[in-house]
């Protein structure tokens, strides 16, 4: 281990010497580090408090631990099952616990600040939930921030037995797949617990949970990414435990500030351990661009602006100009950012192409009557998963009311085909047409998304996403200036 910064390990003395040339280009600033957390780490264990602020690239996640009185999580970037934005307490135990703590009286006076704070956050992507103890959180919350900056795995295992349950009785979800631990993410922060573990270095929990039965799914989810989070931080021996286990080093996703290379984000902040052990031991090409065709050493300049005062990052910088990498913006670069953005639209185009394709040979085609009296009509029933292939296709290039027609026609094709009229398969169908119809925005298209989100919602077993697709429909027609009618239940049915 090396004396100075006790952040680098080494198999023997000789391997330490070796590498000294290397390591002393940031081992002054992993020192200063390890200095201020250890410092920081004292405050904390005398007086309880702690903050915590990070960022991704959908959204960021602040807490504010304050044992003494009460602590806050803030989200910000977006909300989730219709929740409204300002501030909030976290859940009914959470209320009564900063009652306790303030009096009636200053809750009182507490609960109407909230109130006017609330108001004043209209529109706005923030959520602020209060809470005076940890055991008052969700068993959601609980297990993500125990994965997380709490470091708390005891917690997170007595916890992950009701994240399951919560998970399985959720329903399908919209897509019409099934839900599972990898789901579970952040509100808009968005990095899975996993994830979490991996950015945090938290290192005994990364391990269980990547060879867990229950939870190793996140390690080979095509939306996770914990090597990428795992390097963004320097936890080398973290990222190569987790690619032992079969992680994917060059996963990316959305979340990682925009499919950034794995090597882009460790590289952007000052991790020349993380960026050598891509190159050197994972493969990747130190030349690799970006989404917006920038090499590794134009990222490091574009996005990170302090770069030359971090050691770090000058040290990033050398390896990757001893490498061969350009650090401009060249044609080369520009011409593979319009290439990467032809490719995608192409594959759209194609998947239409495509699915158009398999609905014919299906015996199947767009336009066929839904009149159940006109001669010689085919059964949707008998191509049903093709003709939602092609509504997919149509949906994700803006066609939404072509889309929702042909959801609609699976949807009826899906109950017919079913053993009972609410079977689970027609669900994810009347989610998918229900949002199709909101994106048009046209009158009688929400009018025929709220009757069908009414439909759905009247029959048991509904999941939770058809209640909230009808409160969102009804909004959208509020603000309209729409009439919302809900059904009356007779002896007739749902009409």
């Amino acid at each position: 281990r090396c004396p100075d910064c006790k952040n680098i390990f080494y198999c023997s003395k000789v391997c330490q010497k070796a590498a000294w040339p290397e390591h002393k280009l940031t081992c002054e600033a992993l020192k200063q580090e390890y200095k201020e957390t250890k410092n920081r780490r004292k405050a904390q264990k005398k007086s309880g408090d702690y903050s915590i602020s990070e960022a991704s690239g959908t959204g960021s996640f602040f807490l504010d631990y304050l044992p003494d009185i009460f602590s806050s999580l803030i989200y910000r970037g977006e909300l989730r099952n219709n929740e409204q934005p300002g501030q909030f307490f976290a859940t009914d135990a959470a209320e009564e616990g900063v009652k306790r703590k303030l009096g009636p009286e200053k809750f009182l006076f507490f609960s109407q600040k909230m109130r006017e704070e609330s108001l004043k956050s209209t529109g706005e992507l923030q959520r602020i939930e209060f809470f005076t103890d940890v055991n008052e959180l969700n068993a959601f919350d609980q297990f993500l921030l125990s994965c997380g900056p709490f470091d708390d795995i005891q917690r997170a295992k007595d916890a992950l037995p009701y994240v399951l349950h919560g998970i399985h009785t959720s329903g399908l979800k919209p897509d019409g797949s099934i839900p599972n631990i990898g789901d579970i993410t952040v509100r808009g922060y968005n990095l899975n617990a996993l994830e979490w573990a991996s950015r945090r270095g938290n290192f005994a929990i990364a391990e269980w949970l990547a060879t867990d039965s229950r939870t190793k799914v996140m390690l080979t989810r095509p939306d996770s990414a914990p090597v990428a989070w795992a390097c963004y931080t320097n936890r080398v021996e973290l990222a190569r435990m987790l690619v032992k286990h079969g992680a994917d080093s060059r996963a990316t996703t959305p979340v990682v500030f925009g499919h950034k290379p794995p090597s882009h984000l460790a590289g952007e902040n000052g991790q020349l351990l993380a960026l050598k052990y891509l190159i050197e031991e994972c493969g990747h090409d130190i030349h690799e661009c970006d989404t917006e065709g920038q090499d590794i050493r134009v990222s490091l300049r574009r996005n990170n602006r302090v770069w030359a005062q971090s050691q770090g990052c000058i040290a990033v910088d050398d390896y990757a100009k001893s490498k061969g990498v350009l650090g401009e913006m060249s044609t080369t670069n520009r011409k593979a950012k319009a290439a990467a953005k032809n490719k995608t639209e192409s594959s759209t185009n194609n998947q239409l192409a495509a699915a158009l394709r398999q609905l014919e040979i299906a015996g199947g085609t767009e336009d066929d009557s839904d009149d159940d009296e006109a001669e010689d009509v085919t059964d949707p029933g008998d191509y049903l998963d093709e003709l939602l292939s092609v509504a997919d296709a149509r949906y994700n290039l803006g066609q939404y009311s072509k889309a929702a027609n042909l959801y609609y026609k699976g949807y009826h094709a899906a109950m017919h085909r079913g053993s009972c009229i609410n079977a689970p398969a027609i669900f994810p169908i009347a989610h998918k047409m229900i949002q199709a119809c909101t994106k048009t925005g046209e009158k009688s298209d929400l009018n025929m998304a709220h009757g069908m989100a009414q439909q759905n919602a009247m029959m048991p077993g509904h999941p939770a996403y058809i209640r909230e697709d009808l409160a969102e429909v009804e909004r959208i027609m509020t603000k309209k200036g729409m009439r919302v009618e809900r059904f009356a239940m007779g002896m007739g049915g749902l009409w």
